[in-house]
């Protein structure tokens, strides 16, 4: 780790280039300013000169002309990382401006804290303490090979019990490329989605990965699904590997929200610890049950990685836990009553169960299923 980070500025407002400086200067020397430009050409030829490790760079009113000298940098100097400065605050803008290759997108005028935040947040500088290494994170997938049957709801409130449970960092993944709805289950409008994250797959790190991932109110993280279908059916199983692998570093449980069986889900299961596996007590569910432990079984999943879960369970349905588990020849990990009035209900004011309904039957046996995962890691 380098004592300091060189900079460079390019801002073609002298006030604004100099308080830029001057906060910089409050940094006592962990941060320095190698060359300040108020014009691009000029910018340019210092960062071929200097080659610092960040360019703050100022966003004028020709949007595309900024990306595209944003990526005439990057594509000669591959290691800067550039700070954006724009007045624009339009999130498309914003989204444009990222996914050219920018790492920080900062409003002016820029604000000294938040200019220290995101220099921060390079995890370069020397006076900022380490944080210690995680241990590898569990990777937890809520799977089932048919849709409806309640993996979001699952997925969501399990992610919020295990942090709850644990306070320890803990990330929900929406990995349902093609018809996610995490955010809107949980009301939350992320700036930035896993096909941010993709696009940018060759500078991707810590750093980058902090700046577009969503925290919600409970506690956790939330890497969002897509906006646009076409995002979701560019993202390959590969792109999937690295940002697994990224987020085990940086986040103790990692819970996915899971597509049906697809290049990306199969990464997912081979990089999972657990791999919950729903279904409904029926007799095509259990049918179809079958034909999937027996696919795990050849995938080299076994039973010590796949947990069955019942969901909607009814007590006093014609099939019965017993004779479910004697058809499988498989043990239920975790069997969830039917409580669908009171899940839709949750869902549709955008709240996970532990706040609109924490004593519910639904709630608790999540809370079990949260537990019962937090046991079998420690």
């Amino acid at each position: 780790m380098p004592q300091t980070i060189s900079v460079v500025i390019i801002d073609s407002d002298t006030d604004s280039l100099n308080s830029i400086a001057r906060y910089i200067k409050n940094m006592v020397g962990s941060v320095t300013v190698e060359g300040v430009a108020t014009t691009f050409e000029s910018g340019y030829e210092l960062i071929y000169k200097k080659s610092p490790a960040v360019v703050i760079m100022e966003m004028g009113n020709d949007i595309a002309l900024s990306i595209e000298r944003i990526t005439q940098i990057l594509n000669r100097f591959p290691q800067v990382s550039i700070f954006a400065t724009s007045e624009n605050k339009a999130s498309e803008t914003i989204l444009r401006v990222m996914r050219a290759g920018a790492t920080e997108y900062l409003l002016r005028p820029v604000v000294e804290t938040d200019l220290v935040f995101a220099l921060q947040k390079l995890g370069r500088l020397w006076f900022t303490k380490a944080a210690p290494e995680l241990d590898a994170g569990s990777v937890i997938t809520v799977f089932s090979p048919k849709g409806g049957v309640g993996v979001t709801t699952i997925a969501i409130n399990l992610a919020i019990d295990i942090y709850e449970e644990t306070k320890k960092p803990t990330i929900l993944v929406d990995m349902d490329l093609n018809a996610g709805d995490v955010t809107t289950f949980l009301n939350i409008k992320p700036s930035y989605t896993i096909s941010d994250v993709t696009a940018n797959i060759s500078r991707l790190d810590k750093s980058f990965l902090q700046g577009v991932i969503s925290k919600h109110e409970s506690g956790i993280f939330v890497l969002a699904e897509p906006q646009k279908v076409e995002e979701g059916v560019s993202i390959s199983g590969a792109e999937i590997d690295k940002v697994l692998s990224l987020l085990r570093k940086m986040f103790t449980y990692i819970i996915i929200d899971a597509e049906t069986i697809s290049d990306r889900t199969i990464t997912a299961f081979r990089m999972s610890d657990i791999v919950l596996l729903v279904f409904y007590m029926s007799l095509p569910g259990i049918r179809n049950m079958k034909r999937y432990i027996k696919y795990f079984e050849r995938m080299g999943l076994g039973n010590d990685r796949v947990k069955i879960v019942a969901n909607r369970y009814l007590k006093k349905g014609e099939i019965t836990i017993e004779d479910t588990e004697k058809a499988l020849n498989y043990s239920l990990y975790s069997v969830i009553p039917n409580d669908y009035a009171t899940a839709m209900s949750c869902l549709n004011k955008g709240i996970p169960l532990k706040v609109g309904a924490p004593k519910s039957q639904m709630s608790t046996a999540i809370k079990e299923l949260a537990e019962a995962i937090v046991k079998g890691k420690k």
